[in-house]
């Protein structure tokens, strides 16, 4: 094998310009652009939210307590190391506008602030005034603010009243932006923000009800977060800590996850360009037919021809490569101000290389996957092609080597994808799943080369000229069935399964749900309440059902004798409280 030889060759074939294989580098630069914008937009969200983490957070870290507020010598340990402190306290709750029959009531997340709140970032309220001024008593009702999707449910005003559990409240402001409220997890109810001091005579905050209390902390340039995390969980009992290196963990998994999957979506578009990448280096060697026989008549090597088209199909694969990553770096800041408009979490767009590189790595390997066995052919051209036709021989398949070596790539994709993704077995179903299909649509594609062949050769054929022209083209030897069924049906198989995945979850909601749901449902039922509350319910004629279960609120502090933080680390049961009931006998059709 020469390699001068072989470059030499190479370069003077593409002087003979891009003619053919426009195809080509469309199909690759597009699929490794969708990549690589993918995956860009997908940084673009984490940089965001590490650059606001103390925003989104509401401070440099957190300290949250299940049912209680810091106990005094608690409280004490937090402001000495912290330079600002701000105590939230969070619940569920009615909130009631009227009375008597035609009162409104509407469920709403309740945060309980002091003066010190927000510690960064700014509440926005509309009219446009303070928070301390909208939550300042008015005619001896203190004032609160609310999300105006619950405003316009209660059909209430900004200046009139409502009533939070036994205490009036003043409706100052519609809350127009919480600057925590990323950070503040799921909630069943819109917010309404009020001080934490107006809620003593309310009743909702008393031994017994489910509340969470929350400690916003501002610290000095220099702390050392592991350290204080590590302090606080010994000196604060139950403590939960978070710090603003990952403020929002429910965003930024659900963005990693939507972007791994987005990505596994582009490398199917990718596989379905391959097939096209493949049709375009065959049809280009097929011109190229006569050449490589003339050139095995003047000596040439096998390995040094296939090396000198090899070298040709590289040098137009890394500008395929280039032009998609050029497209999927440039199209994310094009659109940077709609991108962040439309995001509900803060974005960082700008120039990411580690995007890029997974974009290239996915667009060689798909290039070298499926051009090698067209490349591999041009070992079968034989000098005796010149002396006859060669286009009529049907295709062979190529040696053994190249066939391992396609498995090797294909392997080596996978194993990549599901490095970079972390979606280990999601990655390794659709690749099967991909493969699959490859196989299916290759079976159909030489089925419909045979039954055009055969209807072609019937006599019910006979003097219908372009029909058998038409079917001879599909059937005969040297035919691009199998690029046209294998382009097309992998093409709608990735768009049928986004289409399937979208529809069982759709059904899943519209049909499953509404089976097993229940209508209404009601928590913090003290045992002195459930008996008027049952017979309420007896007496009302739209009730045909009441199921009740006896439950408390509880952190996971051991498991089976050791600490839980031990057994299972960072696990999301430890995360938070959980529901536990002690009834005596499990509910009917219960698992456990």
């Amino acid at each position: 094998m020469n390699f001068a030889v072989a470059g030499r060759i190479a370069r003077r074939e593409l002087r003979g310009g891009l003619r053919g294989f426009r195809v080509f580098l469309a199909c690759l630069a597009l699929g490794v652009g969708a990549i690589a914008a993918i995956g860009s937009v997908r940084e673009s969200i984490r940089g965001g939210l590490d650059r606001e983490g103390a925003v989104i957070l509401g401070g440099d870290a957190s300290i949250q307590l299940t049912y209680r507020f810091s106990e005094p010598a608690e409280r004490a340990w937090i402001d000495a190391r912290a330079e600002a402190v701000s105590e939230l306290v969070d619940f569920r709750s009615l909130a009631v506008f009227g009375t008597g029959e035609t009162a409104e009531r509407g469920l709403t997340q309740v945060k309980g602030v002091d003066d010190v709140y927000p510690l960064y970032g700014a509440v926005i309220l509309d009219p446009a005034i303070a928070l301390f001024e909208a939550l300042s008593d008015q005619d001896g009702r203190p004032g609160a603010v609310m999300d105006p999707v619950l405003i316009a449910r209660l059909g209430i005003e900004v200046g009139e009243t409502f009533r939070l559990g036994e205490q009036d409240f003043h409706l100052s402001a519609a809350l127009v932006n919480e600057p925590d409220s990323a950070a503040s997890g799921f909630a069943l109810g819109p917010r309404t923000m009020v001080r934490t001091t107006a809620l003593e005579n309310s009743g909702l905050i008393q031994p017994g009800t489910l509340f969470e209390t929350e400690y916003k902390l501002r610290l000095a340039e220099d702390a050392n977060l592991d350290t204080l995390r590590a302090l606080s969980e010994a000196e604060v009992t139950g403590a939960r800590w978070r710090d603003k290196r990952n403020g929002a963990p429910g965003v930024a998994e659900f963005v990693d996850r939507l972007g791994s999957f987005l990505v596994l979506v582009g490398l199917a578009g990718l596989a379905v360009g391959g097939v096209g990448v493949s049709s375009a280096v065959r049809a280009y060697l097929g011109e190229k037919t006569e050449v490589i026989a003339t050139l095995k008549t003047l000596g040439a090597e096998s390995r040094t021809i296939f090396l000198s088209y090899f070298m040709q199909i590289g040098v137009l694969t890394l500008a395929g490569v280039t032009l998609g990553l050029i497209l999927g770096a440039i199209v994310p800041i094009a659109f940077a101000p709609l991108i962040e408009a439309r995001l509900p979490v803060p974005a960082a767009v700008t120039l990411y290389p580690m995007p890029l590189v997974e974009a290239a790595i996915y667009g060689v390997l798909s290039a070298l996957i499926f051009t090698i066995w067209p490349l591999a052919q041009t070992e079968e051209v034989r000098a005796a092609t010149l002396f006859r036709d060669g286009a009529t021989r049907g295709q062979s398949w190529p040696r053994a080597r190249w066939i391992g070596l396609t498995l090797v790539l294909c392997g080596l994709l996978v194993a990549l994808a599901a490095e970079f993704s972390g979606l280990l077995r999601l990655t390794v179903w659709s690749a099967a799943g991909m493969a699959a299909a490859f196989v299916v649509l290759v079976g159909a594609a030489w089925a419909v080369r045979l039954v055009a062949r055969r209807i072609a050769s019937m006599r019910v054929m006979r003097g219908r000229s372009a029909a058998r022209l038409a079917l001879g083209s599909v059937g005969g030897p040297g035919g691009e069935a199998v690029s046209v069924v294998l382009s097309l049906g992998l093409g709608l198989t990735v768009l049928a399964a986004v289409g399937q995945i979208d529809s069982n979850l759709r059904g899943a909601i519209e049909r499953d749900l509404p089976d097993i749901a229940p209508s209404f449902f009601m928590v913090d039922i003290q045992p002195d309440q459930l008996d008027p509350f049952r017979a309420d319910l007896a007496a009302n004629p739209a009730v045909s059902d009441v199921q009740s279960a006896p439950m408390l609120r509880g952190i996971i502090t051991e498991i089976n004798g050791r600490p839980a933080a031990e057994t299972a680390g960072d696990h999301w049961v430890l995360q938070g409280d959980r529901g536990v009931t002690y009834s005596a006998n499990a509910p009917e059709g219960a698992v456990v």
